[in-house]
């Protein structure tokens, strides 16, 4: 019987135990419960950063400069310039910048991105009230031109040359399916066209002569227009052909068969739009990320290119001229460093620094600027022995500055 009262203790002990743990338990849970619910109230409360904070500048609704960016800034790569490259002065510069004075008038800009230039005449997507725009501006006389409807969105990649300026719009099916058109602007007649759809990217434009590639159902091909005759061109049909540029209306180049693995190599080719033989220039990188097909360019007969080689595991790059009238090919004694995009119109190239064709030197570029002013936020612009870019100002503002390339 003692062992029995013993052994009842010894359970009611242990029950009363059990109970105050699990109340114990019960009241923490309770507790956090709570901390959770009221933690989640004040989150509730606070705005969301990923919602109500906007990389873009609340819009200025008078007339007046472009009000911050309608994107991130850009990844710094090949059209960064983050420092000048010093050289000694053989007689070739660029000279002292300075910021275009604009008459914004009635077009109430929000911020301009993805320019495009021609001369003083300047291009770019534009973002105001309502959505999308391209503009025209003329850096001379400051005078600001709205040359497309306005969109939500879909209005891309103006390019402009001489008295045209062209994009890619896209429109929305009424099934959903979607389809992109070439649209063009004459300036001299004031006159919008449309002279392509289906899916057309990489669009460009020189003088009178449009490239871009599309899918014609079996795979991709570079077309283009002559704007002049009003006729079409198929500059090349097959796989792995892409990023099209115009060189003249005799001339122009591409990239086929890019390959797995990097560095990934294409085949630089150069096409004649009136007789349509195809040759080979050489072969080239191409880079898996957003620099692909920045790394030639063309104008008249001349195309300049980068080369790349391994040694050691190390890439070693070259810049390439090569001429398409006497198919000539020679290696340019500049330094190459990354892997740089390549601008060229007329005499000047821009790559890892600049090069004056005409007097066979290299050059530095923005050796003379201001620290403030390497804050570049955009494409680095070359047109006619000027160059051009965008610079996001300290205010949040964008402004537009210039500098010519002078020859002592």
């Amino acid at each position: 019987m003692p062992n029995k009262q013993i052994w009842g203790r010894t359970m009611n002990r242990l029950s009363n135990v059990i109970g105050a743990l699990l109340s114990l338990l019960a009241l923490v849970v309770l507790v956090v419960a709570l901390v959770l619910a009221f933690g989640g109230l004040q989150r509730g409360n606070e705005p969301s950063s990923l919602v109500s904070q906007s990389p873009i500048k609340t819009p200025n609704r008078s007339p007046g400069p472009p009000l911050g960016r309608t994107r991130l800034a850009e990844t710094p790569g090949p059209n960064n310039w983050s420092a000048p490259t010093s050289l000694p002065d053989r007689g070739v510069r660029v000279g002292s910048p300075s910021k275009a004075t604009i008459s914004w008038g009635d077009v109430a800009i929000e911020s301009l991105y993805n320019p495009n230039l021609d001369g003083d005449t300047l291009v770019a997507n534009a973002r105001v009230s309502g959505g999308v725009t391209i503009v025209g501006i003329d850096l001379k006389t400051g005078r600001v031109q709205r040359l497309s409807r306005v969109a939500e969105r879909g209005i891309e990649e103006p390019h402009v040359s001489g008295r045209y300026v062209a994009w890619l719009e896209s429109l929305s099916g009424p099934s959903g399916q979607s389809t992109r058109q070439v649209h063009v602007f004459d300036l001299v007649q004031a006159r919008e066209s449309t002279v392509e759809q289906g899916l057309p990217y990489q669009l460009d434009l020189r003088d009178d002569i449009l490239v871009w590639q599309n899918y014609n159902g079996r795979s991709w091909a570079i077309y283009g227009y002559d704007l002049r005759a009003g006729r079409e061109i198929t500059v090349a049909e097959g796989p792995g052909v892409v990023f099209p540029h115009p060189c003249s209306r005799e001339w122009g180049i591409y990239l086929q068969n890019a390959q797995e693995g990097w560095p990934g190599m294409a085949d630089l080719r150069a096409h004649n739009l009136t007789t349509g033989e195809d040759i080979s220039i050489g072969q080239m990188p191409f880079p898996r990320n957003a620099s692909a097909g920045e790394q030639h360019a063309c104008d008249g007969n001349r195309v300049a290119w980068v080369s790349v080689e391994m040694q050691q595991s190390v890439p070693i790059y070259k810049q390439h001229v090569y001429d398409l009238g006497i198919r000539s090919d020679r290696v340019l004694n500049m330094q190459v460093r990354d892997l740089p995009s390549v601008t060229l119109s007329g005499d000047i190239l821009i790559s890892s620094v600049g090069y004056d064709l005409a007097k066979d030197v290299p050059f530095s570029v923005f050796s003379n600027m201001l620290p403030e002013q390497f804050h570049i936020g955009s494409t680095l612009l070359l047109s006619k022995d000027k160059t051009v870019w965008l610079v996001d100002e300290p205010d949040g503002s964008q402004g537009i500055y210039n500098a010519p390339i002078v020859r002592k």
